[in-house]
């Protein structure tokens, strides 16, 4: 009897419908980001701005405050780690090792900071801009996610107003084409605060 009666509960717990499917209690970092397949997000939700980067990069990131003016740096080690398959060892040299195969860019590295500082009264980047960096720099209008306002300086770094931080994106390739692979993915971004 008690065979008969676990053999119905059995079966009625792996009846289609029975079990709603699980639902993540936390959010999905990025998850909010229009990434192109191939990409992974990054959010960081106190500062309010995400985006997204090829996913065989590995970052490390760093942070640390600013005074003057009061803000973050968010730094980001970028290390591009394709995948690398094994050769069949030459026929010719039958007794050389396999030596692996990888990728253009498999280990190539780059390097960017991401500011963010506190907007304060600034109604404008150019009155933010000539308050806060001397000299001020000349910008020039660019489009970059859903920022409030956005501009490059005469030094590439991109500048970028939103409701409530000024962000600046420096880019430091290296061996890396980090400032092609970001310049391309400036729609992206996405500011929230």
């Amino acid at each position: 009897m008690i065979l008969i009666a676990a053999l119905v509960l059995a079966l009625a717990a792996c009846q289609p419908g029975s079990n709603p499917r699980a639902v993540p209690s936390v959010p999905q970092i990025g998850g909010d980001l229009k990434c192109s397949t191939g990409d992974h997000a990054y959010k960081d939700p106190q500062l309010g701005w995400g985006f997204c980067y090829p996913s065989t990069w590995k970052y490390i990131e760093r942070s640390q405050a600013l005074d003057d003016p009061k803000g973050i740096d968010l730094t980001f080690d970028f290390t591009c780690l394709s995948s690398c398959k094994m050769s069949s060892p030459d026929a010719t040299c039958a007794s050389s090792p396999s030596q692996p195969q990888c990728t253009p860019g498999n280990n190539l590295f780059g390097y960017m900071i991401v500011s963010t500082y506190e907007r304060g009264s600034s109604g404008d980047l150019a009155g933010w801009a000539a308050t806060n960096i001397k000299p001020s720099p000349k910008l020039d209008a660019i489009s970059w996610g859903n920022a409030v306002e956005a501009d490059k300086m005469a030094d590439g770094r991109l500048i970028a107003l939103t409701p409530h931080f000024v962000v600046i994106l420096d880019v430091r390739s290296g061996p890396l084409d980090l400032e092609g692979e970001m310049a391309s993915r400036l729609g992206t971004w996405k500011f929230s605060l």
